[in-house]
């Protein structure tokens, strides 16, 4: 019949509409967002760090002085640990775009688009850290709220 049918839709309609507003966040969303990229530079820095003399000459052979390679480490392992408490958060998704932009094109560059995809998607998401901010998921925002002396 076709009024079941129409009854059923409206049914389903409703139940998505209601089910989307409730689960619409946008702060869970560049948490993910944060956690995930944050993971990724914690655990490649952390890589870079325990073997720093690999690291360090995987940096000389691509023409840069190998203290870089311990910076760059360095880098990862702390900014990647800011981004995943949300401390931060704009100033190491700064340092982390223009770090992916780098790599892409002194690395990825010579194997075409393909091989700088990784490299572009992580300053991509660099860059949304950037413009959005910890968001409300974060050790900053929970500071704030448990102390609004603090709050500008």
């Amino acid at each position: 019949d076709a009024t079941v049918a129409d009854e059923r839709n409206l049914y389903m309609k409703t139940l998505i509409h209601r089910t989307s507003r409730r689960f619409y966040d946008p702060s869970l969303g560049i948490f993910l967002i944060r956690l995930m990229t944050g993971l990724i530079f914690l655990t490649h820095g952390w890589n870079k760090v325990v073997a720093l003399s690999q690291t360090m000459q995987m940096f000389s052979n691509l023409g840069m002085w190998p203290v870089v390679g311990v910076f760059v480490g360095w880098l990862e392992v702390v900014g990647g640990l800011a981004l995943i408490l949300g401390v931060a958060t704009r100033f190491f998704g700064t340092l982390f775009a223009v770090l992916m932009i780098v790599a892409a094109i002194l690395v990825g560059s010579a194997r075409g688009f393909a091989g700088m995809e990784y490299e572009l998607l992580l300053a991509a998401c660099s860059l949304g850290i950037l413009f959005i901010g910890s968001g409300k998921y974060s050790i900053y925002k929970m500071e704030r709220h448990l102390n609004p002396d603090t709050a500008q």
